[in-house]
């Protein structure tokens, strides 16, 4: 296999897997679990030419043995973390006309094997078997696994710990340094008009950096460049915006973010993490260098709204890198642009079309800390935001609540008292928090902290915009006392409480 195959292999298994392995221990069970299903499909297939059958009613009917008779139609919705819709008994006749025949065939251990064995393949593949084209393509795909798995293994010398090395590298700079052929040779394989990044180091002038970046964005964006190319072409991008001076910076950015504002977009919504994280860098380091008030208008606005809606549809996936690089970017951007309307926009959008849990959350989290972010001139769209808050307090699972509520509470500290009604129920839990979180409230890296949990990483806490608008500090030592305390406090209440479920973002 050569290195692009190998990284296409690599994606591909990643996507498959219900659960990816993200351990040695996991990546060996993955491996020997594979090879015991490829053996299953072959087991199948040859069961159903001794029964005339088909493979795929074959395997309904062990999964229709495995679910039983007893078991309603409802019932089959989930079975653990699989969806209903991923992996089905959709029909019944064939399988239950095939039942007796099966049992009559082969010896009961056998049967059990195999009716464990369907169940597995639906518990650790993202491929459904309905039909005969979904059996064939599950067994190729368990193949094409099996392969690479087997190849990776060989080239890390039969050693689990290397092999894991080969699964997780996401680069061909990086997989050709464990094939030991070190980093000249990537640099050889580099596509003309390409870009590397040891190769480039110096900023352009301001007359040749609009051409340069332009030139960046395509390879970027482009599909037919290697990974390692656009990868290249993105840090070239980050390292570029962290070069320029404080007065470049200001005169060029508009003009650069005209040119990258699409390729984030499609970068950052990439399957491959890579290339997501790296998006989501450049991101950052736009937000934390560009002064709120530039986002008003142009193509930062334009840009601010794309990646906003690109970004919330990332931070409740289940690859848990590019949950948490989207997760970081989106946070960076909406403080950064010291919660611009248009970030909002696209956050209540997500919001509101959104089902999952984790995500409704989220985005309640990110409209708390943009309200604080903008020292509540955000808050001009207030009757919109209250009723979002109202409407979560009353739906929704405990942690959406809890965030609506404290969403409320930041409206209140900023606007007054609200007309929204609530019950009684929430009004007296809201008592209870608003004293807590009234403390920190004039501080939005205290109340990012808080809200997403003590774990929130440093480079994402962008108060350069933010500190062109208008929130207010407390410069008194009293003060400053009095909020350390009630930060503490609402920083165990919320890390070991409700509001930081970002454990559950590596869930199916």
């Amino acid at each position: 296999m050569d290195v692009a195959l190998l990284l296409q292999r690599q994606m591909e298994l990643h996507g498959a897997l219900r659960h990816p392995p993200h351990t040695v221990a996991q990546l060996q069970e993955v491996y020997r679990t594979m090879r015991e299903l490829a053996i299953f499909f072959q087991s199948v297939r040859s069961t159903a030419d001794m029964l005339r059958s088909s493979p795929e009613t074959v395997f309904q009917c062990l999964m229709h043995i495995g679910v039983g008779d007893i078991v309603s139609f409802d019932k089959q919705r989930r079975d653990g973390a699989v969806p209903m819709h991923q992996a089905k008994v959709l029909t019944r006749t064939n399988a239950i006309e095939l039942e007796p025949r099966l049992r009559a065939a082969v010896s009961a251990a056998t049967l059990d094997a195999m009716v464990a064995h369907s169940k597995t393949t639906r518990t650790l593949l993202r491929i459904k078997v309905e039909d005969g084209n979904d059996f064939t393509i599950a067994e190729n795909a368990l193949q094409q696994f099996i392969e690479y798995l087997d190849y990776i293994d060989a080239a890390s010398g039969n050693a689990p710990e290397v092999m894991f090395k080969f699964y997780m590298v996401e680069d061909e700079a990086s997989l050709l340094s464990l094939f030991g052929r070190g980093a000249s040779e990537a640099s050889l394989r580099t596509s003309e008009g390409g870009i590397s990044a040891e190769a480039t180091v110096t900023l352009p002038c301001d007359e040749e950096l609009e051409n340069e970046v332009r030139r960046l964005a395509r390879v970027c964006a482009s599909t037919t460049e290697s990974v390692a190319d656009r990868l290249s072409a993105l840090r070239v991008i980050n390292r570029w915006i962290d070069m320029m001076g404080e007065e470049s910076f200001l005169h060029n950015i508009s003009r650069v973010v005209s040119h990258i504002s699409g390729t984030l977009s499609v970068c950052a919504a990439e399957k491959r993490s890579a290339v997501c994280r790296q998006a989501c860098n450049v991101m950052v380091s736009i937000a934390r260098r560009t002064p709120a008030r530039l986002y008003h208008d142009g193509s930062l606005k334009v840009a601010l709204s794309k990646w906003c809606s690109v970004l919330v549809r990332g931070v409740f996936v289940t690859v848990s890198a590019i949950a948490q690089a989207t997760d970081v970017a989106l946070r960076a951007l909406v403080i950064g642009s010291g919660g611009n309307a248009a970030a909002f926009k696209s956050i209540i959008e997500g919001l509101e079309s959104g089902t999952h849990p984790e995500l409704r959350r989220k985005c309640l989290g990110y409209l708390v800390v943009g309200v604080v972010a903008s020292g509540g001139e955000v808050c001009s769209s207030r009757s919109r935001l209250a009723t979002v808050s109202s409407k979560y307090m009353e739906t929704g699972d405990t942690a959406c609540r809890k965030m609506a509520r404290a969403l409320y509470i930041a409206l209140v500290y900023f606007t007054g008292v609200s007309n929204v009604v609530v019950s009684k129920k929430s009004e007296s839990l809201i008592h209870q928090e608003e004293i807590e979180l009234k403390g920190v409230l004039h501080d939005v890296e205290a109340v990012e902290r808080m809200i997403f949990g003590a774990s929130v990483e440093k480079q994402s806490s962008v108060v350069c915009g933010a500190q062109a608008g208008s929130v207010r500090r407390s410069s008194s030592t009293n003060a400053s006392s009095t909020t350390t305390e009630a930060k503490q406090d609402f920083i165990t209440s919320v890390t070991t409480d409700i509001y930081d479920t970002s454990a559950m973002l590596g869930g199916a």
